[in-house]
């Protein structure tokens, strides 16, 4: 006891200094550990090739060379385009965190690896842009895709935000691709094996250029991460300590999406590794408060180990004749991105945040009395204006049906015409029947996920309906609808279900909602981007389908989508006065007795049971429940009631008339109405969003 009295304190400089070498001590040791599992991985990988060639190269021969060929051009090649990718996807991961001060910012989910697909696909039909201009390609589109996404969300988007911002750039992207594809076939089967992620390597060349474009971010990257450590603390502290905020940040966005660009062009798109890496350091005791100096290299080395490790094991299995590393990844990182997501990791600190002003607030005094009627009048309005809708979308086409044509088929005196109008009529009343739907179910997922920019196709549903449905047709090419309709109801019920138990525990909180339905979203993707190589008939039938239209549609498919719309009709009336209710608050509206851990899952499962019937009919068809809720708002609708009829009128008017552009813009050949929609909605969104920022910049919010 008084030899511990007799000891000096401890001084505050010298406690400090002595935590800083603990954790640097940490993070040696973590980073110790990270790379003993790499080397480890990889000599079991090369050692039975090694081996292999040595022996045949004592022997010489046809045995050296084919030996020689297996370790150099194909599995030494292998190892270093995983541990490359997964390394500059993490390097990227860790610096978008970083200059956003975002968990969930990364090459992915900012539509970096989207807009990168565009570049491969333009490369594919041109090959003069192939080669040597790969990788400055797929960087400037991947670039132009995070200036979209940072312009449309802002600099300091809360995590919700982003990721919805990003989420509408994606589909997007996607949406584009698919319309190149439908038109150069021929580079089907490549672009769905790039877009669901591949290690293969057919030699070193490529990989030595994208090395070769690596040197350039790699010498710039020390440059932008010590000006990064004070962004920690926000922009004021920042400037206060010599840093140039915008130019940081244009410094570090530009060397983060050249890592991920090399990343992208050596293995296409593996989702989750660059969100995954710098958040699972950030539990680690030793690198949790490690400065960026430190979480860079350390989380190159998580991404580099978790792509070496995957691909490992997918060869081990001998899968890799059937699963891409793309997909292993994918079916590795969702369980623990949702772990995460579970725990609160990616989101802590974001519940309040999930909520987003309207993007409009304009209204117009004839939409104020027209929702101020009784709903039957407003129904009987409705329908008038859907039957001259479609009488002038049945009309139009190649040949033009007028009055006369119409009196003459319905007679039965021009079996021409009445040919035309089976064909027509039915697609259009599935657009509107679907468009209805789905609008619908727009307005009731953002409610519930309380964000302007939710939808069944930003939670997953839309995709999970629609995996579930692109089975039953691979199993069943000629299936009813009946059939396809169980399958996507399956399909969206399936994600749901996933959803509501993964967030029981957050009691169905907004943000973890929306990030759970994202990442099941992204896995359906993949999965069905990997069927799709799979595929050796008709790969262009699935590609197609899998951004929804309406063609080949028959009165089947009405007689299936009508009783849906039948049912929604008095189950949204009766959802109407709680939404607006619970648009209150969770505490206000429980106050006044909702109750609200009955109510969320309740309209989500009615949300995705219409969405769903939609997708059974027409396919995933996008951007329709994201942006017909908004028309209704710009009209004027305020209360759930009005907003929910002015919605599934808008849905249906969209969709009607993709419908008739995609007949008729490039007739004799069709554009899905998918395609159109989503290059429709989505400059639509972003525009919103871009002047909601500048708005908000502008009131200091």
């Amino acid at each position: 006891m008084t030899a511990l009295a007799g000891q000096s304190p401890l001084r505050p400089g010298t406690a400090l200094a002595s935590r800083h070498a603990s954790m640097k001590s940490r993070a040696g040791l973590i980073g110790a550990a990270l790379l003993l599992l790499i080397v480890v991985t990889a000599a079991v990988r090369l050692a039975p090739g090694v081996q292999q060639w040595l022996a045949a190269s004592a022997q010489g021969g046809d045995a050296a060379t084919l030996s020689r060929i297996l370790l150099f051009d194909l599995s030494a090649p292998r190892v270093l385009a995983a541990l490359v990718a997964g390394g500059c996807l993490g390097v990227a991961g860790a610096l978008f965190q970083a200059l956003t001060r975002n968990p969930l910012a990364s090459p992915d989910l900012l539509g970096i690896t989207g807009g990168a697909q565009l570049g491969l696909l333009a490369a594919m039909v041109v090959p003069a842009l192939a080669g040597a201009a790969s990788v400055p390609l797929l960087f400037g589109c991947g670039l132009a895709a995070a200036v979209c996404v940072v312009a449309a969300a802002g600099w300091r988007a809360t995590p919700l935000r982003l990721v919805l911002a990003g989420s509408v750039c994606m589909l997007l992207f996607s949406a584009v691709a698919t319309l190149v594809l439908a038109f150069f076939e021929q580079s089907i089967a490549g672009a769905a094996l790039w877009a669901s992620g591949s290690l293969y390597q057919p030699g070193a060349d490529g990989l030595k250029l994208a090395m070769a474009w690596l040197v350039l971010p790699l010498i710039a990257l020390p440059f932008v991460v010590r000006p990064l450590n004070p962004f920690v603390l926000g922009d004021e502290a920042a400037a206060a300590a010599g840093v140039r905020i915008d130019a940081t940040r244009i410094a570090a966005m530009v060397v983060a999406v050249g890592f991920a660009s090399v990343a992208v062009s050596i293995a296409g798109p593996l989702s989750y590794v660059g969100l995954i890496a710098p958040n699972l350091l950030r539990q680690l005791r030793g690198a949790k408060a490690s400065k960026l100096g430190a979480l860079v290299p350390l989380s190159a080395l998580v991404g580099g180990a978790l792509v070496l490790v995957t691909d490992s094991a997918v060869l081990a299995l001998d899968l890799d004749a059937t699963l891409s590393t793309g997909v292993a990844i994918a079916l590795v990182g969702t369980p623990l991105m949702l772990a995460m997501i579970r725990s609160g990791i990616v989101w802590s600190g974001a519940m309040a945040a999930g909520q987003e002003r309207p993007m409009s607030d304009a209204g117009t005094r004839a939409v104020r009395m027209l929702t101020a009627l009784p709903w039957p009048l407003i129904a009987a309005g409705l329908l008038l204006a859907g039957c001259a809708l479609l009488f002038a979308g049945a009309s139009l086409g190649a040949k033009l049906i007028g009055p006369a044509g119409w009196i003459a088929a319905l007679e039965g005196r021009d079996e021409v015409t009445r040919m035309l109008l089976d064909l027509r009529l039915p697609r259009l009343l599935c657009a509107l029947l679907a468009g209805a739907l789905l609008a619908a179910s727009g307005v009731l997922m953002q409610s519930i996920v309380r964000n302007p920019l939710a939808g069944p196709e930003v939670l997953g549903v839309t995709q999970g309906a629609g995996l579930a449905t692109f089975i039953a047709l691979i199993l069943w090419p000629f299936a009813a609808h009946s059939t396809l309709a169980v399958a996507a109801l399956a399909g969206g019920a399936a994600t749901l279900l996933l959803t509501l138990l993964l967030n029981r525990r957050h009691r169905y909180a907004p943000m973890a909602v929306a990030l759970t339905g994202l990442v099941l979203g992204t896995l359906w993707t993949t999965l069905s981007q990997w069927l799709i190589t799979q595929q050796s008939v008709q790969p262009a039938r699935f590609v197609v389908w899998l951004v929804g239209g309406t063609y080949g549609r028959s009165w089947g498919e009405v007689a299936t989508l009508l009783p849906w719309c039948l049912l929604a009709l008095p189950v949204l009336a009766l959802l109407a006065r709680p939404l607006d209710l619970l648009s209150l608050g969770d505490d206000q509206a429980a106050a006044l007795g909702l109750p609200i851990a009955v109510l969320r899952p309740l309209v989500l499962t009615v949300a995705t049971l219409a969405a769903c019937a939609a997708v059974a009919a027409v396919g995933p068809v996008s951007f329709i429940g994201l942006m017909a809720p908004h028309l209704a708002l710009m009209l004027g609708a305020r209360t759930h009631r009005s907003r929910l009829w002015l919605a599934a009128a808008c849905g249906a008017l969209l969709l009607v008339l993709a419908d008739v552009a995609a007949r008729t813009l490039l007739a004799p050949r069709e554009i899905p109405a998918g395609v159109l929609t989503a290059m429709i909605g989505a400059p639509y969104l972003l525009i919103l969003l871009i002047a909601q920022a500048r708005r908000e910049k502008r009131g200091g919010r």
